[in-house]
């Protein structure tokens, strides 16, 4: 659909947004969200009376240096947002957002954009190895003091599983309860480059270390006692601790991160923690910046699809319900930890990572198992399930407990 040239100003530049946004295979969600930001200040900017232009101008004169040089000037300023914010300025990064977007604009309305050259990125240094197991050997000294705070348990997890998985903030915050294996032993991240769209998306597997294991671990008993004052289902690993604001709506604690919400929690976490740490002898502080974990990781990852292959899923749950079968039958019919099942507990392990991997859902696997024999929690955790995750799955789908599928 083209936008209508008729339209001017305000008008112009909130249908030329939704028209990029309706570009589902060229662009995300965050540059969505990114699109409508930027047409929101420039139709303020055209509210003002240093903007030359005003609610008349049409799509040509919008797209002129001048016009687009005075509405980064302002915006450069802070004069458009809508909230107040201790920072004044906007700096370089968001600069260079604001004319990708002008592109994009003015490609939705077909008309040349006269942009301001845009100099070549910063090239990043890595963080040394020293410096980086100095934040793995911080990130386990707070793992080690039982009386961490909610957001410092949160903290920690995050913190160990960026490590790890060298994932973006936003690729985080897209992580789901579901995208955890059963053992807690690996974590699937779905690869979002900046700058790539939707379709460009790629799915890593990758081995958390034992730390990570631990912090999820705490993390998601710590998750499950948030949301019980909470309606309603949640799959999103990373929840927020408090209420906030999004625009002019409040939403309440137990609602998924979103990018900027992690870094704030983050940097809130992390000063915290800096602060209560300052003197310890072995203390080095953490970075407030959660790039900075990233930065030089080169994690070993295996590739894994998008999307389950059907006929393929069909062969994996067969092989799952085998599996739980067998260690059924171990565990009716012999003594606990004989050869026998601890060989089964093994066997239905690989074959639940297996399914796992191709992306087969835990609601089903359990199932599986369920029809298997495998019904109680004890049997579960023989099998491979974290028990932490299994609280997770039951709060997220409303019966996540093969003890609780048949009743439904």
């Amino acid at each position: 659909m083209s936008v209508d040239r008729s339209l001017t100003g305000a008008d112009l530049l909130r249908a030329a947004a939704a028209e990029v946004c309706s570009w589902e295979e060229e662009i995300s969600e965050a540059r969505g969200r990114q699109v409508r930001w930027v047409a929101g200040e420039y139709s303020r900017a055209l509210a003002t009376v240093d903007h030359p232009l005003d609610s008349e101008a049409e799509a040509r004169a919008l797209f002129r240096r001048a016009a687009v040089d005075a509405y980064l000037d302002l915006a450069a300023r802070g004069v458009l947002r809508v909230r107040r914010s201790a920072k004044a300025h906007s700096g370089d990064n968001s600069r260079q957002t604001r004319i990708e977007v002008l592109a994009l604009l003015a490609k939705a309305v077909e008309v040349y954009a006269d942009l301001p050259p845009q100099p070549d990125p910063v090239r990043k240094q890595p963080v040394p190895k020293r410096a980086r197991s100095l934040l793995r050997t911080s990130l386990e000294e707070i793992a080690d003091r039982g009386e961490a705070l909610p957001g410092q348990i949160r903290m920690l997890a995050l913190g160990a599983t960026a490590v790890d998985t060298g994932a973006r903030s936003g690729e985080l915050c897209a992580c789901r309860i579901e995208d955890l294996a059963p053992a807690l032993d690996k974590v699937r991240i779905v690869r979002r480059p900046q700058g790539w769209s939707e379709a460009q998306a790629y799915v890593e597997l990758i081995d958390l270390s034992g730390l990570s294991r631990a912090a999820l671990r705490r993390w998601l008993v710590e998750r499950h006692t948030l949301l019980e004052r909470v309606r309603g289902t949640t799959t999103a690993l990373w929840v927020g601790l408090r209420a906030n604001h999004r625009g002019e709506y409040t939403v309440p604690p137990g609602t998924p991160l979103e990018p900027r919400g992690l870094y704030r929690a983050w940097t809130r976490a992390v000063d915290q923690t800096n602060a209560q740490m300052a003197g310890e002898p072995s203390w080095v502080p953490l970075p407030t910046r959660m790039e900075q974990l990233r930065r030089g990781v080169s994690p070993k990852a295996s590739p894994a699809p998008l999307q389950p292959d059907a006929e393929q899923a069909v062969v994996l749950l067969d092989h799952v319900a085998e599996c739980g079968r067998a260690l059924a039958e171990s565990r009716r019919s012999g003594e606990p930890d004989t050869d026998d099942e601890l060989e089964a507990r093994l066997a239905c392990r690989k074959a639940l990572r297996a399914a796992w991997a191709e992306g087969i859902e835990h609601t089903m696997q359990l199932s599986t198992l369920t029809e298997a024999g495998l019904t109680g929690a004890a049997d579960l955790a023989a099998a491979g399930w974290e028990p932490a995750l299994l609280a997770a799955i039951e709060r997220a789908t409303g019966w996540g407990r093969p003890s609780k599928a048949k009743a439904v």
